[in-house]
């Protein structure tokens, strides 16, 4: 049985950082709800989604054949970062189906968009979805952290 797993983010303004801060919810209307988007907040141009277990994959590989281990998260710290999968910025009381939503301050955004240039994961081609802007798949990863940089937005995100 395959079971599906996908990262999901989204870059958010300060002021709705501080909301999803006193309202870990909202996380859920802001990566999951098809409807009204909280204000300060563009889905069409504002999301980053992938195959969760593709880019796990992908990582791992790279990591074997560069580090001769597969323990990514070791190998490649800011992609952990980007991921969630460091823990180090863990939503208390708020999960998903594959662990606990993760927010990152503008600082801690800029501090990973520069870590994932440095690991050299995700600025090849950009692959944007020319139909609704939507940040889409591994090539667009750094170019998401990126973007959420020069904007000084936020991060939320995690793997449902």
């Amino acid at each position: 049985m395959i079971v599906s797993m996908r990262l999901n983010l989204a870059k958010i303004d300060v002021e709705l950082l501080e909301s999803v801060r006193a309202n870990p919810a909202l996380i859920g209307t802001i990566l999951f709800n098809g409807g009204q988007a909280p204000a300060g907040f563009q889905r069409e141009t504002d999301m980053f989604g992938d195959d969760y277990r593709t880019l796990g994959a992908i990582a791992e590989g790279r990591a074997e054949a560069e580090h001769e281990t597969a323990q990514w998260r070791k190998c490649c710290p800011w992609l952990a970062a980007a991921t969630g999968e460091d823990g180090e910025n863990d939503v208390e009381g708020y999960e998903f189906g594959y662990g606990p939503a993760f927010v990152l301050d503008p600082g801690q955004v800029t501090a990973v968009a520069q870590g994932l240039m440095s690991e050299g994961w995700g600025f090849g081609a950009v692959r944007r979805d020319t139909a609704n802007g939507a940040y889409e798949g591994f090539a667009d990863l750094g170019p998401f952290y990126a973007a959420a940089a020069r904007e000084g937005k936020a991060v939320v995100g995690g793997v449902s």
